[in-house]
């Protein structure tokens, strides 16, 4: 793996500063700033520092995690979220991906399983927990009635090879375009469906009817 800079976002200094420790131990991972809430972060954000992931805690004072992720999007939609919470609630679960996290973890994971997450989302692909997972699969399988968002035929494809999880680039290689090509499909697809993720796309697709 390359290695990548990890910035944390939470509020309670001994796990913060316990998961900045381990997390430092791993050989390709540099976890060079934490936070104790959004504002600072954001502050850092708007100087024009960049993390490759940040790792989000929701029940943050002041700016909870879910509106500093807009708010890291608005600024800089390319830098990846992973939340890392005891919020377990399905509500906040799809209110944080919608808003643009690509995975979700609850505290109870494993530093092992925490950095195999850093590893999917690198790689542009989501991470979910197990628990997590079945709340988001729930929730995607509830009847809707079927609505198309204006896609075409190529960005539901796009859609479709994203749902298995496929990078921009096995994506461009299995349909026979660029990687360019398919950002720029991925970049429409978000517009159409007002989401800020590879996850929050996936999810409202399946929620719609359309993959």
């Amino acid at each position: 793996m390359t290695p990548v800079n990890i910035w944390i976002v939470e509020d309670d200094s001994g796990y913060r500063r316990n998961l900045q420790i381990s997390l430092q131990r791993q050989d390709h991972i540099t976890c060079s700033r934490t936070f104790p809430n959004c504002i600072k972060f954001l502050e850092a954000i708007e100087s024009g520092e960049r993390p490759d992931v940040v790792l989000m805690d929701l029940g943050l004072p002041q700016i909870g995690g879910v509106e500093g992720i807009e708010r890291l999007k608005a600024i800089d939609p390319d830098v990846s979220v992973l939340v890392l919470t005891v919020e377990e609630k399905k509500e906040m679960v799809m209110r944080a991906l919608d808003a643009g996290a690509m995975g979700y973890l609850l505290k109870a994971s494993s530093v092992q399983e925490i950095v195999n997450a850093l590893e999917q989302v690198i790689k542009g692909g989501a991470a979910l927990g197990a628990g997590v997972a079945k709340l988001v699969l729930g929730e995607v399988r509830k009847p809707v009635v079927r609505e198309d968002f204006g896609l075409s035929a190529r960005e539901i494809e796009v859609l479709e090879q994203l749902a298995e999880g496929l990078s921009s680039k096995e994506i461009g290689a299995k349909l026979s375009i660029s990687t360019a090509t398919v950002n720029f499909h991925l970049g429409r697809i978000y517009q159409k469906l007002d989401v800020q993720s590879q996850t929050g796309a996936v999810a409202k697709a399946l929620r719609s009817d359309l993959i």
